[in-house]
C-alpha cells in the first residue's frame, strides 16, 4: 500500500510539472479563471471521480448533479445559515470546540520533569472541525468523542480510498465492497446522530430531508462532506504553520489566540487564515473541462512575488495594518473556494472565520493568556526541513504523526 500511495504522488507531481509548464506560455491566471468560469455542473458530474464518489456516499447535492435548480436549492440555504451566524452563534462554535478538544489533551513528563501537554496536530484538527460544522450547521452538539472521531476518521479513510480506486479503475461501477459496507454503517451512524437534526435545524428539514431526500430516507453525507473535508485541511494547515514557526516567533499564534469567537477577527487574524488559505489550499486542483491548478497560481512568484513560496500574512496588510482587499477579490490569483460554478457558497467570509474561531480556541486550550508560550512539534515525519521553517508538503496524509508539546503552564484538562 506504501509503494502504491508512493506512486500516486509520483504520477501526480508528474502530471502538475506537466501542466504547469504548459500555463508558462500564455497568462495562467486568466487561463485557470476562464476555465473555472466555464466548468458546468455537467461537466463536473460527468468525471469519473465524481461518479465513484456519488456511488460510495450515495449522494444527491451539487457536488455530483446537473441539476442547476439543487444547486441553486443548497446556495440559497447556505447563505442563509451562513448569514444568519452571530456572535453567539461563534461562541457556541468555540465552545464545542473547546469541549471537543479535551479528549485529545494528554499530560505527560517530560525529559526534564517538567509536565507538558500533548496532542497529535492531525486529529485534533479532524475532530474539533467535524464538531464545529454539526454545531454550526445543525444545533448538534456533545457528541461522544468516539463518535466523532469514528466519523471523521472514515469520511477520510473512505475518500482516500475511493482516491486510489478511482487511480486504476476500468469501470467505476465495480467499488470494493468494504469500502461500500463501512460507507453504508457509516450513513447509518450518521441517521442515528441526525434523528432529532432532521426537525429542527431547519438546513437539515429543508436540504437532507425535501431537496436531497425524504424524512424517512436522507443522508447526512449530502452536507457533511463538502461542509467538512476542505475545512478540516484549512484547519490542520493553519494550526501547522502556525506552530511551525516555534516559540521564538509567536506573533500569528497570539493573533490567533486573541481572536475573540463573538468579535469581528481584526485584519491582522484574517491575513493568516487568508495566508494559510493560500498556500496551503485544501483543494489544491479541480477538473473542468482540464485539470485546474489552483495551487499553482497561489504560489506563482508573477503574482505573489519572490516569497511566493513562503508563508507570510503580512504580504495580505498594507503599512496601516489593513487588509489589501484587491489581493483577495474578484479576478484575484486568490482562490482557494474556486469561482463560476465551482465556488463555495461560504466563500463570502464563513469559512475564513471557521477557520479563525476553531484554531483561536484550540490554542487558547494550549495556552494560557498571560503565559509565555513554549512549544515544539515532533514526530517521524516532521524533518529538518519542516523545523527550518521551510513550506510544508501538501497533502492529507502528510504529517499524521506529528504532535504538538507544551511545556508552558497549560489549561487543565477537564
Amino acid at each position: 500500500m506504501m509503494l502504491f500511495d508512493r506512486f500516486l504522488r509520483e504520477r501526480s507531481n508528474r502530471e502538475v510539472k506537466k501542466h504547469r509548464t504548459s500555463l508558462t506560455s500564455g497568462d495562467a491566471l486568466e487561463d485557470t479563471l476562464r476555465a473555472l468560469e466555464s466548468t458546468s455542473l455537467a461537466v463536473r458530474a460527468s468525471k469519473p471521480g465524481t461518479t465513484t464518489l456519488k456511488l460510495l456516499f450515495r449522494l444527491n447535492n451539487p457536488f455530483v448533479s446537473k441539476s442547476v435548480e439543487l444547486q441553486q436549492a443548497y446556495k440559497q440555504e447556505l447563505m442563509s445559515t451562513f448569514g444568519k451566524t452571530n456572535c453567539e452563534a461563534w461562541t457556541a462554535i468555540a465552545h464545542t470546540v473547546a469541549h471537543s478538544l479535551q479528549p485529545h489533551l494528554r499530560r505527560m513528563e517530560g525529559v526534564d520533569g517538567a509536565s507538558c501537554l500533548v496532542s497529535n496536530v492531525k486529529d485534533v484538527s479532524r475532530d474539533v472541525t467535524l464538531a464545529a460544522i454539526l454545531q454550526g450547521l445543525f444545533g448538534i452538539d456533545n457528541v461522544a468523542p468516539e463518535l466523532l472521531s469514528y466519523i471523521g476518521t472514515e469520511i477520510h479513510r473512505l475518500t482516500v480510498g475511493k482516491k486510489r480506486f478511482d487511480a486504476g479503475a476500468a469501470n467505476p461501477d465495480l467499488l470494493p465492497q468494504d469500502l461500500q459496507r463501512a460507507a453504508d454503517r457509516l450513513m447509518d451512524k450518521l441517521r442515528e446522530l441526525f434523528s432529532e437534526a432532521k426537525e429542527s435545524s431547519k438546513l437539515a428539514r429543508r436540504l437532507l430531508c425535501s431537496v436531497s431526500g425524504t424524512p424517512t430516507d436522507f443522508n447526512p453525507l449530502n452536507l457533511i462532506v463538502p461542509a467538512f473535508e476542505a475545512p478540516w485541511r484549512a484547519t490542520y494547515y493553519t494550526l501547522l504553520a502556525t506552530l511551525q514557526s516555534g516559540p521564538n516567533r509567536p506573533a500569528n499564534l497570539f493573533t490567533l489566540r486573541d481572536c475573540e469567537p463573538h468579535l469581528q477577527p481584526p485584519s491582522a487574524a484574517l491575513a493568516v487564515a487568508y495566508e494559510s488559505l493560500r498556500l496551503y489550499p485544501p483543494v489544491r486542483r479541480v477538473r473542468g473541462d482540464g485539470p485546474v491548478d489552483i495551487e499553482a497560481i497561489q504560489q506563482d512568484p508573477k503574482y505573489w512575488g519572490p516569497t511566493a513560496g513562503g508563508y507570510d500574512p503580512s504580504r495580505f496588510l498594507d503599512e496601516n495594518g489593513k487588509l489589501k482587499g484587491s489581493l483577495v477579490g474578484p479576478g484575484s490569483a486568490w482562490m482557494p473556494f474556486a469561482v463560476g460554478t465551482m465556488k463555495c457558497p461560504s466563500a463570502g467570509g464563513y469559512s475564513a472565520r471557521l477557520i479563525l474561531v476553531i484554531v483561536g480556541e484550540v490554542l487558547r486550550q494550549l495556552f494560557l493568556d498571560d503565559c509565555t508560550p513554549r512549544w515544539h512539534l515532533d514526530g517521524p515525519e516532521w524533518n529538518s526541513s519542516a523545523r527550518n521553517g521551510n513550506t510544508l508538503r501538501a497533502g492529507r496524509e502528510e504529517y499524521a504523526s506529528v504532535r504538538v508539546v507544551v511545556t508552558s503552564p497549560a489549561r487543565n484538562i477537564r
